[in-house]
């Protein structure tokens, strides 16, 4: 071998090495900063007409009447501005419960554990005032005849300036493309009859009217 070949074949080696390494770290470098405006922060109440947890074919629907809403949280989202990585901490859900739920088996009972959740920033906000969030921690329990499961970890969802509306939704119908994945998973199932099971990523759905009409404003940081 030549000593311009041999050169040449150390130098694709490095090139190539040097490639495998720099992918591996693009993970690493893919963070995002967001600087995170609230005006008009403080405590808050939230409620919802209904609300619909989705695993596969199995659907849980809570829904109101003229007493109690589907669902309803309280919490606080200081006024502050907060730059960090992405999701951005803004505030928490202190109390969170859910009512009149139904499922295919019938009534649905569900435990909120692990309280307080975090409600975090995952995007700008864009030209319409919406910005992607998440509720993350979550621990709820869902029980129905003949089937009991948990649902645990982080919830998509987008707030509206406008409304001061809390929408929750799939990722796939987030206005904005979020920065980080956001979705829970089922765990400890008893009974189902294979209908839902452990590992399974169920959606949830609910529109949230926010009692203070909070502002946020989320740029790069």
């Amino acid at each position: 071998m030549t000593l311009v070949k041999r050169a040449s074949n150390v130098l694709f080696t490095v090139a190539a090495a040097g490639a495998v390494v720099g992918l591996s770290a693009a993970p690493a470098m893919a963070s995002t900063t967001l600087k995170v405006k609230v005006s008009n922060g403080g405590t808050y109440t939230a409620k919802a007409s209904k609300t619909v947890f989705t695993d596969k074919t199995v659907s849980v629907t809570c829904t109101s009447t003229t007493t109690t809403p589907a669902s309803k949280a309280t919490g606080t989202v200081p006024t502050a501005t907060t730059t960090g990585t992405s999701p951005v901490k803004i505030g928490t859900v202190s109390t969170l419960a859910f009512h009149n739920c139904t499922g295919p088996l019938g009534k649905v009972t569900t435990k909120v554990n692990s309280l307080p959740y975090a409600l975090k920033v995952d995007s700008t906000t864009n030209s319409t005032g919406q910005t992607d969030g998440m509720i993350t921690g979550i621990n709820v329990h869902l029980s129905m005849t003949g089937c009991s499961f948990d649902a645990t970890g982080k919830s998509p969802g987008f707030y509206t300036n406008g409304t001061h509306k809390l929408t929750m939704t799939k990722t796939s119908s987030l206005p904005i493309k979020p920065l980080n994945t956001a979705r829970l998973t089922v765990s400890n199932v008893s009974g189902c009859a294979g209908a839902v099971v452990n590992g399974d990523h169920p959606t949830f759905k609910g529109v949230y009217t926010v009692s203070r009409a909070i502002t946020i404003k989320s740029t790069l940081g």
